[in-house]
């Protein structure tokens, strides 16, 4: 699936169900980020980093990421934790930690219907059976959960987390950008 238009369809998606805020982690040097260009009267722009916005039109959310949650962040904002959002959250994984991406995905679970994440990851690939295999994910599922998981996780795996914490509509897109077979998680509380 191609990124641009993946998130093309997913930002199209998430102003019909009644998104008014778009929050764009890290990475900011991306298209992504000038496709809400084409939505800018209907949406709130954010973008949360540690590096400061360049010819942006979105509000600048300055952060350390391995120091701070993102709710911490947007809370120093006109973020509204009440209006349905959207996150894009693509690319530059270098500074997401375990817990960080967990309290990160709990947040924005924690947000009104209708909110929605865009993210990638890196995905875990065993040469065990079928069976085996959807053994290994419920257990990586659990250990997830706990927060011990460490930086590549299987995708049966990834969805049962994002469940737990929610989100009922989940699509795993395989990243055709991504050399390694990265994947592309769309989720939707």
């Amino acid at each position: 699936m191609n990124r641009t238009y993946l998130t093309s369809t997913e930002l199209a998606s998430a102003i019909a169900r009644g998104v008014r805020q778009l929050v764009f982690i890290g990475n900011q040097n991306n298209p992504e980020l000038n496709l809400a260009s084409t939505a800018e009267g209907s949406l709130q722009l954010f973008t949360v980093n540690e590096q400061t916005a360049v010819d942006s039109t979105a509000t600048f959310v300055p952060t350390e990421f391995r120091s701070e949650e993102l709710a911490s962040a947007l809370s120093r904002s006109s973020f509204d934790k009440l209006k349905a959002s959207l996150f894009i959250w693509l690319g530059d994984a270098s500074y997401r930690t375990v817990d960080a991406a967990l309290a990160t995905l709990s947040f924005i679970a924690s947000l009104p219907e209708g909110t929605g994440v865009i993210f990638d990851y890196a995905a875990e690939h065993n040469s065990a059976g079928s069976f085996a295999g959807t053994a290994l994910d419920a257990l990586a599922s659990r250990i997830s959960c706990a927060g011990v998981v460490k930086h590549m996780i299987q995708p049966q795996a990834l969805a049962a987390m994002l469940r737990s914490l929610g989100f009922g509509q989940i699509t795993d897109h395989i990243d055709e950008l991504s050399p390694q077979g990265g994947h592309i998680v769309t989720a939707c509380i």
